[in-house]
């Protein structure tokens, strides 16, 4: 029998291989194993071979198309995993409210301690998987896992593929970053006895923030009883066991999540998210994600609050008709970043026009120019040129942001009140704006088709 009519198939990524016998032709005999193996060998057939197959085929003299040779198929890596051996979540560390609305603090430090040399973080690292061969012979690489990656900060260091605490202190981590704060105790209140606090890692007040005093941390803030009119800034989170008495003067800022009882007249900024116990009341809020009251009370009354995602809470409004705004969908810092913006550009023009028109008035004087006029005019000349560059930097950013919101506006942004939302409330969900002129129960509001829809809350 010919070679011709031992025919070799390949699936097309060479994984499998397929025998075909054509019907010799009269008084001609079968092909032997060896001439099979030859032609085998001719089309390059050299791994995954099914011998006991092809035996059973030359047996049986079957004219099927018969799969004799299967490649190894790669496995893809292991992804790399992470255990960590603190509380990543601040929220998680607030006292749980009893039954009666108490809350007990006394079983709990806020603050989480850590000592030098204890492991943080366990990394479990991913794997490059294992290659595959087609029956050619060639090899298939695996697809690997894919890595995880923390950013080390200060007082902290890789023990193999452990992160470990360099000095004792508090454990944070804001984004990907892993730290050690070393804690600053005030166990008074911070007043005129210890004057403003700048710590560059956590501090804990045993006390109150009085009027006009300022706190700022690079790490957490916890303070055990009430901001009454200071300005507390941290690079962490905050947690006030208390409330915020504003009195209009009382400004928090903060990276990280805000945990309150309440707040009352005043201005807060935080990227993450804030959580209220009992009410919000005539404050201006910007929160990058969630906005949640958490009790029965539940109340957010009078001035403006905005949330990048959420706002949740049982009261909206109040019944006497209270003026109350709040909007999700947009994170608040874009929206103050282009009011900057659109606050600078038309001074830069200003100031470019000034400095071109000046520059102008130097050319038309031609090449005989006093020393001092030269060095006016190789003055005014960069200044353009550092004037130009801010803009193009300021437009591009302008851009960038635009283009955000109108991407995540429609989206993004619910608003769940579980109660009752009063009249005299203004809802902006993206570019959708509502009044509320009557009362409405159990509602959660979304962006529809360029309104504000009112759903039932489930």
């Amino acid at each position: 029998m010919a070679l011709e009519q031992i025919k070799i198939e390949f699936s097309p990524d060479n994984m499998r291989a397929y025998l075909q016998i054509e019907q010799p032709p009269e008084g001609t005999a079968w092909p032997t194993y060896e001439q099979i193996l030859t032609k085998i060998k001719e089309e390059g057939l050299i791994f995954g071979l099914k011998e006991q197959i092809l035996h059973r085929v030359l047996e049986e003299k079957s004219l099927k198309s018969t799969l004799i040779a299967e490649g190894i198929y790669p496995i893809k890596g292991e992804d790399a995993d992470l255990k960590f051996y603190f509380e990543t979540d601040r929220i998680r560390l607030i006292p749980k409210e009893l039954e009666d609305g108490r809350v007990d603090h006394r079983e709990l430090s806020l603050v989480q301690n850590v000592q030098k040399g204890q492991v943080l973080v366990e990394k479990k690292p991913a794997t490059l998987g294992v290659a595959g061969r087609n029956v050619k012979g060639e090899e298939i690489k695996a697809t690997p896992g894919k890595d995880l990656t923390l950013v080390l900060g200060k007082n902290v260091a890789w023990d193999n593929n452990r992160i470990i605490a360099t000095c004792d202190g508090e454990p944070s981590m804001i984004g990907r970053k892993i730290a050690i704060q070393v804690v600053h105790e005030v166990k008074e209140n911070v007043g005129y006895n210890t004057g403003n606090i700048d710590f560059v890692g956590c501090v804990h007040i045993r006390g109150d923030v009085e009027n006009g005093f300022t706190v700022k941390a690079a790490g957490d803030v916890v303070i055990s009883g009430n901001v009454e009119g200071g300005f507390i800034s941290a690079e962490g989170s905050i947690t006030i066991n208390g409330g915020i008495i504003g009195q209009d003067k009382s400004v928090i800022n903060c990276k990280g999540d805000l945990y309150a009882r309440y707040i009352d007249h005043a201005k807060v900024n935080v990227e993450g998210e804030i959580k209220v116990r009992d009410a919000i009341i005539h404050s201006y809020i910007n929160c990058g994600r969630k906005v949640i009251l958490g009790t029965k009370k539940g109340l957010i009354m009078g001035g403006v609050v905005r949330a990048g995602e959420l706002i949740e809470a049982q009261f909206l409004g109040s019944k006497m008709g209270t003026q109350t705004e709040v909007e999700v969908g947009i994170n608040p810092s874009f929206r103050l970043e282009m009011n900057e913006l659109e606050k600078r550009l038309p001074e830069l023009e200003r100031e470019l026009d000034m400095a071109e028109k000046a520059l102008t008035i130097l050319n038309r004087q031609g090449y005989e120019l006093s020393p001092e006029r030269e060095e006016m005019k190789a003055k005014l000349t960069r200044t353009s040129f550092v004037l130009k560059a801010e803009r193009r930097k300021l437009e591009t950013r302008r851009d960038e942001i635009m283009e955000q919101l109108n991407e995540r506006q429609i989206e993004r942004g619910y608003i769940k009140i579980r109660q009752t939302i009063y009249p005299g409330v203004k809802v902006i969900i993206g570019k959708a704006v509502r009044i509320f002129k009557d009362e409405f129960n159990f509602a959660v509001l979304a962006y529809d088709e360029g309104e504000v829809s009112i759903q039932p809350y489930r």
